[in-house]
Formats: structure tokens, C-alpha cells, sequence
């Protein structure tokens, strides 16, 4: 199995989203607000996975609607995101980057896909749903679909992105994987497993890609980058600070193990753009 990195997109966001290390109204508004000296600019990572049962890809970043040009176009986020979402991200995407954009560049219709897999529903991880709805399933936890579409977290999860889309939903179920012991075995073998990552969202799933000889970890928003579990700095942006740490930990206790390969942050800088994996 090969594992490629596809940067679709970047997100330019107050410093305290990644290791703001608390969650409250305060900080929110700071992060809603801040100015562009106090920001950082984060790519927005998805995956595509070759495996011997068919091409997976792992969420799908933004869509080129947000940034026709392939620069920060307050005006055109204003028509994709809610003015809250807009002014938290400054998202923008440059040309070619777009989801759709970067598989025809490889040669690769939507309808190729065995899966899409989905970590979480908030608005950078599936504004270029549209563009890859002929993959033969798409697939989320139920969980986070059902969560999201009752709570808090509707709050960032714009349902005009998501909601009239074909996407399955799979309950977790008990395995010795995650803080809550919960995961879904995509294809039964354990080569594709979607691990229950909670506090970022309840439903967000990790997904670990594995054989016989180790595995690479893909976790989602779980965390930023490895400073977070090594330094047990919860990223500030989430809905429960003591999920996200049972998370951290869990992530750190695999990151230690002798056969794992990598653990990938969906916004981490230092994971370059068309950087391959092999398993």
C-alpha cells in the first residue's frame, strides 16, 4: 500500500488553534479575531490511498469555489462559509490543489475510488465532497454524522457542504483501538481502520493503515503536530479538553510503538506535499 499526502488547501488561523491548550468562549473570540500577525498558515492534508482492494482517499479539503483565483478572496468564502467559519479560517487554495484538480492530474475519475472516507464533518476536511460523489461509497461514522447534525457542533459544520451527498454511515464497534475502544474494520482484515478520536468532535475517527510489517496512522485533528501529545498540549480548537487528552495520550502510546512508521496531522507544516508512504 502506498500512502500519498495531498495538500487541498490552507487554512491561515489564529496561533492558539493548534496549541492553545484550553476551550472556552474567550479564546474563541481571540481566535475569530485575530490579526494577521498573530496567524499561521496551515495546509489542509488529505489522502490517497493505493490498497489491494481499491484507491481509498481520505477526506477532501476545500473546493475551488472558495478561492477561484488561488488566493485568500474574502467575498468568494462569504458565499461558501458562515461569517464565523470564514473569519476563523482565511482559507484559501491555490491552483491546482483542489481535490478534483490534483486526481485528474493523476489520471483518476471519482468513480475510481472504493472509498471516501471521511475523519469528521467540519467544513475543511469535506468542501470538495461534491467534487468526488461517484466514488462507490462514501463512508462516515455514524457517530459523527449523527452528532453533528444535533449540537454544538452544527456550528462549524455547514450542512450545505455535506448533507444532500451519498454518504454511508457505519456504527464503531468494540475493539482493543483508541481511548474509547471503538473502531470500524473497513474491509474486515485490519488493513483499514477507522479509530474513534474523540474531543476535536465525538465522532472523529483516525484512520490507521496497516500490514504485517507496521502501520502509518492518519490522525485527523486529533492533533496538530507531534508537539501536541509529546507535550500533552491540547490543540485549542475542539468541544472537550479532557477527550482531546485521552486522545493525545493514545496517539503518543502508538507513536512509541517500534513498528509504526508515521502519525500524520491533517495541518501539520512539517508533512510536505506529495510526500508517499509505503506500507
Amino acid at each position: 500500500m502506498n500512502i500519498h499526502v495531498l495538500h487541498c488547501g490552507y487554512i491561515q488561523v489564529s496561533e492558539t488553534v493548534p496549541f492553545g491548550n484550553r476551550i472556552d468562549l474567550k479564546n474563541t473570540a481571540r481566535q475569530l479575531s485575530a490579526p494577521e500577525k498573530a496567524r499561521v498558515l496551515l495546509p489542509v492534508c488529505c489522502y490517497l490511498i493505493e490498497h489491494p482492494k481499491g484507491l481509498i482517499l481520505v477526506d477532501t479539503g476545500w473546493c475551488r469555489e472558495i478561492s477561484p483565483e488561488g488566493v485568500y478572496d474574502a467575498k468568494a468564502v462569504a458565499r461558501v462559509l458562515p461569517p464565523h467559519l470564514a473569519a476563523l479560517f482565511h482559507p484559501y487554495l491555490p491552483a491546482g490543489q483542489a481535490i478534483d484538480e490534483q486526481l485528474a492530474a493523476r489520471g483518476i475519475q471519482p468513480e475510481d475510488f472504493a472509498y471516501v472516507l471521511l475523519t469528521h464533518l467540519d467544513a475543511d476536511h469535506v468542501a470538495g465532497l461534491k467534487r468526488v460523489n461517484r466514488a462507490a461509497h462514501i463512508l462516515l461514522p455514524e457517530d459523527e454524522y449523527f452528532w453533528s447534525c444535533r449540537t454544538v457542533y452544527k456550528a462549524r459544520q455547514p450542512k450545505s457542504l455535506w448533507l444532500d451527498q451519498p454518504i454511508e454511515r457505519r456504527y464503531y464497534r468494540g475493539s482493543p483501538l483508541g481511548p474509547m475502544r471503538w473502531a470500524i474494520d473497513l474491509f474486515g482484515d485490519e488493513s483499514i481502520q477507522l479509530v474513534n478520536l474523540p474531543g476535536h468532535t465525538d465522532g472523529q475517527a483516525a484512520v490507521l493503515v496497516q500490514d504485517g510489517a507496521g502501520f502509518v496512522l492518519l490522525a485527523a485533528d486529533a492533533a496538530f503536530s507531534p508537539r501536541n501529545w509529546q507535550e500533552r498540549i491540547t490543540p485549542g480548537f475542539g468541544f472537550n479538553r479532557e477527550l482531546q487528552l485521552k486522545s493525545l495520550d493514545w496517539i503518543r502510546t502508538m507513536a512509541e510503538k517500534p513498528n509504526c512508521r508515521a502519525v500524520l496531522c491533517s495541518h501539520d507544516p512539517a508533512v510536505p506535499e506529495g510526500m508517499i508512504l509505503c506500507e
